[in-house]
């Protein structure tokens, strides 16, 4: 009897983890199901814009479905180049994310025309647990029983600004109905406020914008720079945050000395950030997330230099203002939405009025807060916890669910976001494609095993 596998959810994470398993599994040894509500598999939030202008921060090189193939995205953009719109795609080039998710989509596609996948277009709420089985139920009343679940649900639906009345990025209607020289508020400084910045030049509004964040801070961009590899003896895990930010000032300083990129040395220490984070306590993940983890990102988390360019010019031309600062209140008003602004470091509240509010905060961490029924169904039965820190599921380090007695799941693992409390490095595609591939084999291996 083949083994029965049924991935839950279908973005670019799910799709991801159905493709590692379709090769990992002759057709017919394996009866693996994506179950997802959407008809369009393999994009989720990250690559369903249609935007051109939205690009992947992640060059081409990096990018490939399978980690053992890297050159595979740049061989389907080459073979599929009418179509794709990259006339010249080349191993640094940084592709359209609507592109990237016709990639995804026809691997997924492949894989079903096969018969190594199959799918079920509903959502599942609830995955009950048995000695032998998995009893999975879906919104429609029906049940599935599987032998083994990878929760692949990406990023949750993003609750709203505490108080503020404000549109939700990429929701329907965000950005209708807005005079091309309304003043606008976006909340939120990181890519994804880059994006929406650069939609809504696309659509020709030409009114001010003011971008407010905790601390102002924006993202980096890539450079061609060398790849350079970091031996682990080198890196000091479980060190103190204050001594591993000072160890890894220094290293930056030496490599700039020799004339080595900085951004070189951020990717050197890619390789080594999943047991960085493992290597840490719980109060030093605490202070990493408090205190570094913004600084982090805009340097680990870069955008193209194309959208650099483009933020450059709207920032010179005076249409793009970012700020340190934060929305101390906000009322709807009929001519428009009246905001009150403190700037950091600041007691004094500035008064400004905007035509909207747009939410670009990014998405959230804390699984308590979810509105995913399968998610809210685990934690309330018990059969997942949240991490301590709350930016995610407790997992274990095979990706086991861990329960709130602490006992880990002999049928149920995470991958992709979900999994950022035990792996942080975890949410970009060259990190998911890894994660993927473990499963892949682990599952492979467990019935071939069993045979």
């Amino acid at each position: 009897m083949p083994i029965r596998i049924a991935i839950v959810g279908g973005g670019a994470t799910g799709a991801l983890a159905a493709v590692h398993l379709a090769r990992r599994f002759d057709v017919g040894r394996a009866d693996i199901v994506l179950i997802e509500r959407s008809r369009d598999i393999g994009r989720g939030l990250a690559y369903s814009t249609r935007d051109p202008g939205h690009l992947l921060n992640v060059r081409v090189a990096n990018m490939s479905a399978f980690a053992d193939e890297p050159d595979h995205l740049l061989a389907w953009l080459r073979e599929h180049r009418t179509e794709s719109s990259v006339d010249s795609p080349t191993p640094f080039c940084f592709i359209p994310r609507s592109t990237y998710g016709d990639y995804i989509g026809d691997l997924v596609g492949q894989a079903l025309a096969s018969g190594a996948i199959r799918s079920a277009q509903d959502t599942c709420v609830d995955a009950v647990e048995s000695a032998d089985a998995v009893a999975l139920h879906l919104a429609s009343g029906r049940a599935i029983v599987v032998d083994q679940v990878v929760l692949a649900t990406g990023y949750d639906a993003k609750p709203a600004l505490d108080g503020v009345p404000a549109a939700q990025a990429w929701t329907d209607g965000s950005l209708d109905d807005l005079p091309s020289d309304a003043p606008l508020l976006i909340v939120g400084s990181g890519l994804t406020m880059v994006d929406m910045t650069l939609s809504l030049d696309r659509r020709g509004h030409r009114g001010p914008i003011t971008v407010v964040s905790r601390r102002g801070l924006l993202s980096s961009a890539h450079r061609p720079v060398a790849l350079h590899e970091l031996p682990a003896e080198m890196v000091p895990f479980g060190a103190e945050l204050s001594a591993l930010l000072a160890w890894l000032r220094g290293l930056a300083a030496r490599m700039s000395a020799d004339g080595v990129d900085w951004r070189s040395t951020v990717d050197a220490l890619r390789p080594h950030t999943q047991r960085l984070w493992r290597s840490m306590s719980g109060e030093q993940k605490r202070r990493f997330l408090r205190h570094a983890r913004l600084y982090w990102e805009i340097h680990r988390h870069r955008m193209a230099p194309e959208v650099e360019r483009h933020i450059v010019r709207l920032r010179s031309s005076g249409r793009l203002t970012i700020v340190a600062a934060h929305a101390l209140s906000a009322v709807q008003r009929a001519d428009g939405v009246h905001v009150r602004i403190a700037r950091r470091g600041t007691n004094a509240a500035e008064d400004h009025c905007f035509a909207r509010i747009i939410d670009c905060t990014g998405q959230p961490d804390d699984p308590i807060r979810s509105e995913n029924p399968l998610i809210r169904a685990l934690l309330a039965r018990g059969a997942a916890r949240a991490d301590p820190l709350r930016v995610g599921l407790d997992v274990a380090e095979n990706y086991a669910l861990i329960d709130a007695r602490g006992r880990p799941s002999r049928r149920i693992q995470a991958v992709g976001p979900l999994t950022r409390a035990a792996f942080w490095e975890c949410i970009a595609i060259p990190d998911i494609r890894l994660q993927c591939q473990d499963i892949a084999e682990g599952l492979a291996a467990a019935e071939a095993a069993t045979a």
